[in-house]
């Protein structure tokens, strides 16, 4: 049960920095032989959204918002009709907005915008119904990704203490999270 509990905290707590990491490469032959990559994760990375279907032959409104709750222009909005396979593509205007007439069916739509993760969902319209679908997209993973090389192999304490160091120093971290003895950092753009 320690074990399982033991787990289950090292899982929360490397969530909880909202970062990822890997082992790239280990190339022996060279100076600083370990590899390590990693980026962060932004903290309101993941959508919502709110579906309201109403009665009435209207239009239905898709409404796109990041989570601070500012419009998403130009995203792309693909609806794909999953019984015939047709597909209308969207885009959102200056307001957030795209209006469709949806005939009665089973519908995917996917929401993709630059910086924020991709949105996917599925409904079904019913005669003489609309729908109101309000969108809150979340931050994309950050582009940044920076590289750990090192001497020797890092255990993933050390990895996850560096990457809090540059966390926190972002704009000096190669002043401040460097170990030339152990390990350099630099970052990829």
């Amino acid at each position: 049960m320690r074990q399982v509990l033991l787990i289950i905290f090292i899982l929360i707590a490397s969530q909880s920095f909202g970062q990822k990491w890997h082992l790239n490469n280990i190339d022996t032959t060279n100076q600083y032989p370990y590899e390590y990559w990693f980026q962060f994760k932004n903290l309101d990375d993941t959508c919502t959204y709110r579906l309201t279907k109403k009665s009435g032959q209207k239009k239905s409104i898709i409404e796109l918002y990041n989570n601070q709750g500012d419009i998403v222009i130009f995203a792309n909005i693909k609806i794909q009709d999953i019984e015939t396979d047709s597909v209308t593509n969207l885009f959102s205007d200056f307001s957030g907005q795209a209006n469709i007439h949806l005939e009665k069916g089973k519908y995917r739509i996917e929401v993709s915008a630059m910086n924020y993760d991709k949105f996917h969902l599925e409904f079904e319209v019913n005669n003489k119904q609309y729908m109101e679908l309000k969108i809150h997209l979340g931050l994309a993973p950050e582009l940044t990704v920076y590289q750990i090389d090192s001497k020797s192999e890092l255990t993933e304490n050390e990895i996850l203490e560096i990457m809090k160091c540059v966390k926190k120093n972002r704009n000096e971290y190669y002043k401040d999270c460097f170990d030339n003895k152990k390990y350099r950092i630099m970052m990829h753009i």
